[in-house]
């Protein structure tokens, strides 16, 4: 039996949402150390994919990623297939903590190991179908680590869509820009009991709005190099919670969290009160992140005035995923 144990994926925010600049698309993100994905993989003369978590994927959602893997196993010629167990977990589908993107990769990467053939990271990027609008989730599951990426050449086409939209139809993977360590600090992580959203509504989210104007795309990208990027080399806590703040006021986040309207602000304001320094929304949310001098503290505030949240501590994470061999 094969086990693959992916660490999740913090996205800070997609950068590049105009359409009158040289690139499109790109973020900053980082990979966290918990909670884990774990799955489990058998060899098997067919493709097979239980989903054990509590919130994971719809039927529809699970009969597209069979689709894909089995498109995947005819291309390559494969000739075993497998029985994956998704196990239960903390990291349920759309809140935030790139699920989907681990689990098509660890699916594909699965395939080539059961199968005994040789891969590339850039292999197995390319036949996951993911990455397609930012490269965090693909570049923190092989590295772990903090990426920043600067997306793609604007050539003029209409390709300001989200990720998902791109698995059976291939497009050029993001530019990574920069990929390096993250230093030794712990974060808070909290879970509203709001309303996920769904591939569905992201991509009416995109049409709707997209593009934002070139100067709102300047403000975050200032934010990513002078701010984020800058202050994780130096190691300088307060110029990055300071950004992370600022983050959440750019235009294309601020869209993202009006999604979740009073709800999300409501509980982003009892961890404020609880003593956090900063407070920022991953990815399509609801999920939230946050840093604070006494994280133990902010916790169990947290949980005492928001009982039907998760809310737990968690650090910056530099590894790749876990292959494990019963």
């Amino acid at each position: 039996m094969l086990r693959i144990k992916a660490f999740p994926r913090v996205h800070m925010s997609l950068i590049g949402m105009n359409s009158d600049g040289y690139r499109i698309n790109g973020g900053i993100g980082f990979s966290i150390s918990s909670p884990t994905l774990n799955m489990s993989y058998e060899p098997s003369h067919s493709i097979s994919i239980n989903d054990w978590r509590s919130q994971g994927f719809t039927s529809d959602e699970l009969k597209r990623l069979k689709s894909h893997l089995v498109q995947v196993s005819l291309t390559e010629h494969f000739d075993i297939g497998f029985s994956c167990v998704i196990e239960n977990g903390l990291i349920a589908s759309h809140i935030g903590l790139g699920s989907n993107t681990l689990i098509y990769l660890s699916c594909v990467e699965a395939l080539f190991i059961i199968n005994n053939r040789n891969y590339t990271q850039e292999t197995i990027v390319k036949l996951s179908g993911r990455g397609g609008t930012s490269g965090i989730g693909i570049n923190t599951y092989f590295k772990g680590g903090f990426v920043f990426d600067v997306g793609i050449k604007n050539i003029g086409n209409d390709l300001l869509s989200p990720s998902s939209t791109f698995i059976d139809s291939p497009r050029p993977k993001p530019l990574l820009m920069n990929h390096f360590l993250l230093p030794s600090w712990n974060l808070g992580i909290c879970i509203p009991q709001i309303e996920h959203k769904t591939e569905e509504d992201e991509k009416l989210f995109f049409d709707n709005f997209c593009p934002i104007g070139k100067d709102s795309a300047e403000q975050i990208l200032y934010e990513a190099v002078y701010g984020v990027s800058a202050s994780l080399l130096e190691n300088d806590y307060y110029v990055f919670c300071q950004s992370i703040n600022a983050i959440q006021r750019t235009r294309w986040k601020q869209l993202e969290r009006d999604l979740y309207g009073r709800e999300l602000i409501a509980v982003e304001k009892v961890i404020l009160a609880s003593g956090a320094n900063c407070v920022g929304m991953s990815s399509f949310g609801p999920m939230l992140y946050f840093l604070g001098d006494d994280l133990n503290s902010i916790v169990a505030i947290v949980k005492h005035n928001i009982p039907h949240c998760t809310c737990f501590i968690s650090s910056f994470n530099n590894s790749a995923r876990i292959l494990e061999y019963d």
